[in-house]
Formats: structure tokens, C-alpha cells, sequence
């Protein structure tokens, strides 16, 4: 049996007029994104990551997975 994660990173983030996804906001250095993705990564029990990005951030999602070194990652 394979378990795969559902992150869904597909807020729109307009209440924080950042001009772009919740997801892709800065938490310190590094984008929100970037933790969850690495924890799923590092975990025994994940086989996989389906990652929800909103229209038109597909790419950026899958740029930021691939720079956290996530081969986990399906977007």
C-alpha cells in the first residue's frame, strides 16, 4: 500500500494584497510553501505529494518543490 499527501496550496491570498498566492508568501526568508513541502519529503510514511497550486502558479509551485529537493512531488 502506497500513501501519498494532498497539499493544497491553491489560496488566492487576496485579503493579504500580496499580489500573489497565500502560499508563496514569505515566512521569514522562504515562502509559506516551503516547510510543509519538506516535511512531507522527509517522511517514512509519505510515498508521494499531490501538490494543488492555483491557476497560473503550476510552475512556480513545481520550481519551489524541485529547489526544497522534493522528488516526492506530482503537480
Amino acid at each position: 500500500m502506497s500513501v501519498w499527501a494532498i497539499l493544497v496550496a491553491a489560496g488566492r491570498g487576496e485579503r493579504l494584497g500580496l499580489g500573489r498566492p497565500k502560499a508563496f508568501a514569505n515566512l521569514g526568508d522562504e515562502p509559506l510553501l516551503a516547510e510543509p513541502l519538506r516535511r512531507l519529503e522527509a517522511s517514512p510514511w509519505v510515498d508521494g505529494i499531490v501538490l494543488v497550486a492555483p491557476p497560473g502558479w503550476e510552475e512556480p509551485a513545481i520550481l519551489l518543490a524541485e529547489e526544497e529537493g522534493c522528488g516526492k512531488v506530482h503537480a
